[in-house]
């Protein structure tokens, strides 16, 4: 949806409110995106709002109404979820409300904006829930209880508890149109045991066979149940070359390829690794290639080498399978903890 100056003008004061009430606390969920707002808004190009953009700007609406009519109790439960709780809330909302300033702001205006925006975002819902997207994932392991105690210490009680969590992460976030590829290791049972799973999950499934895809030797396993089954795969999501593979590929096609802007038009999609040894030694080599410099025939400058490799082990992504901005978005925030990081692995 687009905005009119004055709908902007309203937006960013709620915002303000929003930001001094938040920015108070040590952390809060999608810092960034709440800071980059105000920025947006003040802008007179034309305005397209995403999904995520509208959900901040309602939860500003919803923090305003709560702060207009002194709510406090009600304003603390509704933030428990960004905002560490301080022992005196009171204090924080006198903050916020004069960061509205004196003047309050027309109540129809607000209240017609407020429902402009959630239309908006049930209209953003519904065009979600039919358009087809394209989704990774790697290293389910279903049935193979054991990694809730060793390697990937997933901490659930026992195998039952664990299939039951991935089944219904997949659930809640697969549409029947969506395409679902999986990197690799989907389940550790017999032909049978796969089948169960398989028959409770959504989407169109694809499977990178993984060393322990040892179910789909099993006669009694399903084959339909996939679209395909094959070791390494390469298909185009949003002009943009994907490669899948459950083993990490080092120099990959297209690797060096980008568009005009410098964007890289190529990604590398894996897993096997998990969140080990070998996990941290591909990151290492990721940010050596990533540092060094390649001479160019056509450029002065040695130019950067991308390398543009993911890992989508499953619980990196609390075992929901994302589209690729998601995991890209996903990398770029692991990457940035890693940096805090000392590097024992050269």
């Amino acid at each position: 949806m687009d905005l009119s100056p004055r709908e902007r003008e309203i937006c960013r004061e709620i915002l303000s409110g929003a930001l001094a009430l938040l920015s108070q606390a040590e952390q809060f969920k999608n810092r960034e995106k709440w800071e980059a707002l105000p920025e947006l808004l003040s802008g007179e190009e034309r305005l397209e709002l995403d999904s995520e953009q509208l959900k901040l700007l309602l939860s500003a609406f919803n923090m305003y109404y709560l702060l207009s009519q002194k709510e406090t109790d009600k304003l603390s439960r509704y933030l428990k979820s960004n905002l560490h709780q301080p022992e005196d809330m009171a204090a924080y909302f006198e903050r916020a409300r004069a960061a509205l300033g004196e003047n309050p702001l027309e109540p129809e205006a607000c209240q017609l904006l407020r429902r402009r925006l959630s239309a908006a975002l049930k209209d953003f819902s519904s065009a979600r829930r039919f358009l087809p997207r394209k989704l990774y994932i790697s290293d389910l392991h279903f049935y193979h209880g054991n990694l809730n105690f060793q390697m990937d210490q997933r901490g659930f009680g026992d195998e039952a508890q664990m299939n039951a969590r991935m089944i219904r992460q997949w659930q809640e976030h697969v549409h029947e149109k969506d395409e679902v590829y999986v990197l690799g290791d989907f389940c550790m049972g017999t032909g049978e045991m796969a089948n169960i799973i398989l028959r409770q999950l959504p989407g169109k499934k694809y499977l990178i066979i993984g060393n322990h895809d040892r179910y789909l030797e099993d006669r009694a396993f399903d084959a339909s149940l996939f679209q395909w089954a094959k070791p390494y795969a390469e298909i185009q999501d949003r002009h943009r070359r994907v490669i899948l593979s459950h083993y990490p590929v080092f120099c990959y096609n297209g690797q060096y390829k980008v568009d005009g802007a410098g964007n890289p038009k190529a990604y590398m999609l894996y897993g096997h690794v998990h969140n080990t040894l070998d996990e941290a030694l591909v990151n290492a080599f990721i940010r050596q290639t990533r540092a060094a410099k390649r001479p160019s025939r056509y450029e002065a400058e040695p130019r950067p080498i991308p390398c543009n490799m993911i890992n989508c082990f499953c619980m990196f992504s609390d075992y929901i399978p994302l589209t690729l901005e998601e995991w890209i978005l996903t990398d770029e925030r692991r990457r940035k903890e890693m940096e805090d990081v000392p590097d024992s692995i050269i």
